[in-house]
């Protein structure tokens, strides 16, 4: 008898064990689908903003369910990574004249007053150029060993894109060691 009653519970248990299976992959197939939706209306979004226009085209002939959860993924993972497609360089580079930046020694007293100004692309080599600029302006015989203070001010940027900041001037001093020829 005990032995009829310990097959009875095991197969009821494997019954439940088998339910709760079904029911949790129930539960993961309907977020699947409703992610599937969530995803094709954010690739929409995109495509009305100029982006993901393939990616739109393609994710409405798709029927939101959990077997195409995983393409509605791939089509949201291209989307991400496109580019605009009005974002074009070309455009871009013609919109924007190419100038070269330019770095300043300005008067400490009124920061308005360009002392001297060089200009290069790089901004190690503008600052060289400035104190070239800045030793044949102040050192004359008559001010040999003498201290001049000035701001630098600079339109080079550090980092790209929306990471670019300009780099900050600060002040210096200028110390004539030998004359200017």
């Amino acid at each position: 008898m005990t032995k009829w009653v310990l097959t009875a519970v095991l197969l009821m248990s494997g019954t439940a064990i088998a339910d709760d299976k079904a029911a949790a992959q129930a539960k993961v197939d309907a977020v699947k689908t409703e992610t599937c939706e969530k995803v094709k209306k954010f690739i929409a979004d995109q495509d009305a903003k100029g982006k993901c226009k393939a990616e739109n085209e393609e994710a409405k002939k798709i029927t939101c369910s959990a077997q195409t959860f995983a393409k509605m993924n791939e089509l949201n993972t291209k989307c991400v990574q496109a580019k605009p497609a009005t974002d074009k360089p070309a455009d871009k580079a013609a919109a924007t004249p190419a100038t070269t930046p330019k770095c300043r020694a300005l008067d400490v007293a009124d920061n308005k007053i360009v002392i001297v100004e060089a200009e290069d692309k790089l901004s190690t080599k503008c600052v060289r150029l400035l104190t070239d600029a800045l030793q044949k302006k102040w050192c004359t015989a008559e001010n040999k060993g003498k201290k001049f203070d000035y701001m630098t001010d600079y339109d080079h940027t550090i980092g790209t894109g929306k990471f670019a900041k300009k780099i900050a001037g600060k002040k210096q001093t200028w110390t004539c060691r030998t004359v200017a020829k």
